[in-house]
C-alpha cells in the first residue's frame, strides 16, 4: 500500500520513518481512508509498546505519514531462522498483550496481529512495539469495513469471525490472532500451513487446533491447552483478554516439556527477586517464574555458579573487603542512602506504570543483577498485573556488613504494604541483602538477595 523511508524530522533532531502512499492506489478512495485511519487510530493510542505517529499530510496528491522510528528487525524476520525459545517468545507476546489491550480500553480492534506487525528494537532493553493499525475498527462500529478492506488482514492469522465478516466483532478477535501468532513463534510454523486461500479459510473455520508440542518437542506441553484456548473456534470459550492470554502462557512456560533430560554438569541455585507479595497458587508461580528463568540460563550471568535463590528466611555469604581499603564515612553514608532508596523502588509497585517501574529498577542496577532484572522483571509483571495490585514500601533500614569505599555488602530491612482493590491493607517486611558499587559518580545495586514469603 506504500513505502517506507528513513528520513529526518525538519522540525526536531530525530530520524523517523517516512510513510508514502504509493502512487499506484493513490486514487482509490478506500484505501486513502485506510491510510488516513492508520494514522489517526496509531496517534490517539499513546502507549510505549504502541509505534508513535508524529504528523501527517498531504504533499503532490501523495499522502504520508510520519512514524517512531525503530532500529531493529520484527517477529517474522526472525522466524525465517526458526522458532524462538519459549521465553523469548512469551516475553514478546506480553508486551504485545499490553499494547493490545490498552487499545481495547481505548475502543480499538486492530485486526491484523501478525509477526510481521510485531517489532523488535535493537539495543539492552529489545523493547516490542506494536505497528500497522491500518485495518483497525472502533469497537462500538456497528457496520464492517467495505469487502475490499475487510480482507486486507492476513489469512495466516484472521480469526473465523473475521472470515465469516461479522459486524460484532471485540477484542476476541485480536485474541485470536495472537494465539496465531503465539504458536508461530514457538514452532516456527504457521497454525494452518494450506496451499490455497481456501484451505486457509477451511483451517481456521473448520480445522483441528494445532498443538505447539506435537510440533515441537521442547515446547512445554502446557502450551498446548494455552493455544487450544486462544484459537478456540467459538470466541466466548477464547481468553477475556489479551492480558489474560499472556498470564496463561507465562504460567504453561513454567511447566516441564515430554522429554526431560538431566543436566550433565549442576544446575546453580538461581537467585530471587523481590515482589509483591502474593497469595495462594499465584505467590508460588512467582517463585516459579524466577527459578525456571535462571535455571533455563537466560541472559548473560546467568549459570556462572554465583546465584543463590532463597524461599523464606535466605542469606548470602558477606563478600571480603576488596584490598583491605578501610571505608570513609562518607562513602559509607552515600551506600546506605542508596542501598535504602533502591529497596524502597523494588518494593514499591503500582500495576499502572509498570514501564516506570522496570526503567528505574534497571537504571539503578548493575553487572550480573542489571542483567538479571533485564531477564526476569517483564515476565513477573504480567503475572503482578493481572492483580491489579498496589505495593508501598517505607521504613527502610540499611546497615553495611563489610566493604570498602567503592564496594558495601548491605543487610536492608524494608517494611511492605500491599492494597488490593476491595481488600483491606497488609504489612510485611523485606529482609534483603544487598551489594552496592559505586559506578560512574553513582551507587548502583550489583546483587540482590531476597526471600519469597510462603503462602
Amino acid at each position: 500500500m506504500g513505502e517506507v523511508y528513513l528520513a529526518r524530522d525538519r522540525d526536531l533532531p530525530r530520524q523517523v520513518a517516512l510513510k508514502l502512499l504509493s502512487p499506484a492506489v493513490a486514487d482509490d478512495a478506500e484505501v486513502r481512508a485506510r491510510f488516513l485511519r492508520e494514522a489517526d487510530t496509531a496517534a490517539r493510542l499513546a502507549h510505549p509498546n504502541i509505534v508513535a505517529v508524529y504528523a501527517r499530510g498531504r504533499t503532490e496528491d501523495r499522502l504520508w505519514m510520519a512514524m517512531q522510528y525503530i532500529e531493529g528487525t520484527d517477529v517474522a524476520a526472525v522466524l525465517r531462522d526458526g522458532p524462538l525459545r519459549p521465553d523469548h517468545a512469551v516475553r514478546i507476546l506480553g508486551e504485545t498483550a499490553r499494547a493490545l489491550d490498552h487499545a481495547h480500553r481505548a475502543g480499538v480492534l486492530h485486526r491484523d496481529v501478525k509477526p510481521a506487525n510485531i517489532l523488535l528494537a535493537w539495543g539492552p532493553e529489545q523493547r516490542v512495539f506494536l505497528a500497522d493499525f491500518g485495518i483497525a475498527k472502533a469497537l462500538d462500529q456497528t457496520s464492517a469495513l467495505t469487502r475490499t478492506g475487510e480482507m486486507y488482514a492476513s489469512f495466516q492469522y484472521a480469526s473465523p469471525e473475521q472470515f465469516e465478516l461479522r459486524t460484532d466483532m471485540d477484542q476476541r478477535s485480536d485474541v485470536y490472532a495472537l494465539g496465531c501468532t503465539l504458536y508461530h513463534m514457538l514452532t516456527g510454523e504457521l497454525p494452518y500451513p494450506g496451499g490455497s486461500t481456501a484451505q486457509l479459510v477451511n483451517g481456521h473455520l473448520n480445522g483441528r487446533i494445532p498443538q505447539p508440542s506435537e510440533q515441537n518437542p521442547s515446547v512445554p506441553v502446557a502450551f498446548d491447552e494455552v493455544i487450544a484456548r486462544a484459537m478456540a473456534k467459538d470466541r466466548d470459550q477464547r481468553y477475556a483478554s489479551c492480558g489474560e492470554f499472556a498470564a496463561a502462557a507465562v504460567r504453561a512456560s513454567l511447566e516441564p516439556t515430554k522429554r526431560w533430560d538431566a543436566p550433565s554438569t549442576p544446575v546453580p541455585a538461581p537467585v530471587s527477586v523481590p515482589v509483591p507479595r502474593r497469595r495462594g497458587r499465584k505467590r508460588l508461580i512467582l517463585a516459579a517464574v524466577v527459578a525456571a528463568i535462571i535455571v533455563a540460563g537466560v541472559g548473560a550471568g546467568f549459570g556462572s555458579g554465583a546465584l543463590k535463590f532463597t524461599i523464606g528466611a535466605g542469606s548470602v555469604p558477606n563478600a571480603a573487603t576488596p584490598g583491605g581499603v578501610a571505608p570513609s564515612d562518607a562513602s559509607r553514608d552515600a551506600a546506605i542512602k542508596a542501598a535504602c532508596d533502591y529497596g524502597i523502588l523494588m518494593t514499591t509497585y503500582d500495576y499502572n506504570d509498570g514501564d516506570g517501574w522496570q526503567t528505574n529498577v534497571v537504571n539503578g542496577a548493575t553487572g550480573t543483577w542489571k542483567t538479571q532484572a533485564q531477564q526476569l522483571l517483564p515476565a513477573i509483571r504480567l503475572l503482578l498485573e493481572t492483580g491489579a495490585e498496589h505495593t508501598r514500601g517505607t521504613d527502610a533500614k540499611c546497615a553495611v556488613t563489610s566493604g570498602n569505599t567503592t564496594h558495601y555488602e548491605m543487610a536492608v530491612d524494608v517494611t511492605q504494604v500491599n492494597s488490593t482493590k476491595g481488600k483491606a491493607d497488609t504489612t510485611e517486611h523485606q529482609n534483603i541483602t544487598m551489594s552496592m558499587d559505586y559506578v560512574d559518580g553513582k551507587w548502583l545495586c550489583s546483587k540482590w538477595v531476597s526471600p519469597l514469603f510462603p503462602a
